[in-house]
């Protein structure tokens, strides 16, 4: 009986962490942020959205960075055409990304470092990549002016890398349903590809959560 018990205590396991998680609120420790921030007459801390960019899809379709608001956004960054540590990343983002739910809620943004990739060549690398990851984009900026601003603020002010030429680099950005900066990722390292599974997860409970306190050092 007992053996039993725990047996099905064990089954049970996963259904219970998703309940937790799923229901009412919860004390947790919130995601830091990024970028520049001001404080607002409440006195909390304010963080600025990372500025807007206008790219081409892998389908075509010409889309604003801001159309993106409402959905976490894993930003993932790659030279034209994909070389070596392109395809890496991007199996990468296949074993650790496939598997998560809600889809419809959350995108992957591979973005070329080259403006004006031609849209055939970017849907090419997403039948290359996994075409059944269906909130998965390539994409390409239409002014290279825009894209560098861009990613100084995503990269270069945040500290991530001290120019643009350091780019691709190694990170993935995590940047939250309000466009802001969350989080970054090393790509090589498993213990920090599986943060950020567990990362777009928290970020789609955020708006349910309440936030337990810091402890200071």
């Amino acid at each position: 009986m007992r053996k039993g018990f725990f047996l099905l205590l064990i089954l049970l396991f996963p259904s219970i962490i998703y309940l937790l998680f799923s229901l009412g609120k919860h004390n947790v420790e919130k995601i830091r942020s990024f970028g520049t921030y001001s404080i607002n007459v409440e006195g909390d801390t304010v963080y600025a959205p990372v500025p807007d960019m206008i790219f081409m899809d892998h389908n075509g379709a010409v889309v604003h960075f801001d159309d993106l608001r409402g959905k976490p956004v894993v930003l993932d960054l790659f030279n034209f055409p994909c070389d070596d540590p392109c395809r890496k990343k991007g199996v990468t983002l296949v074993n650790y990304l496939n598997e998560l739910p809600e889809r419809e809620k959350w995108v992957v943004l591979s973005l070329s470092m080259e403006p004006g990739v031609d849209a055939a060549e970017l849907l090419a690398m997403e039948q290359a990549h996994l075409p059944e990851m269906t909130n998965w984009y390539f994409a390409a900026a239409e002014d290279g002016e825009e894209l560098a601003q861009f990613l100084d603020y995503v990269y270069v002010q945040t500290g991530k890398v001290r120019s643009l030429e350091e780019l691709p680099g190694k990170d993935f950005a995590l940047i939250d349903q309000q466009g802001v900066i969350r989080a970054y990722f090393d790509s090589r390292i498993y213990k920090e590809n599986r943060k950020l599974e567990d990362a777009v997860k928290l970020l789609l409970q955020e708006p349910f959560l309440t936030w337990k306190e810091q402890e200071k050092k």
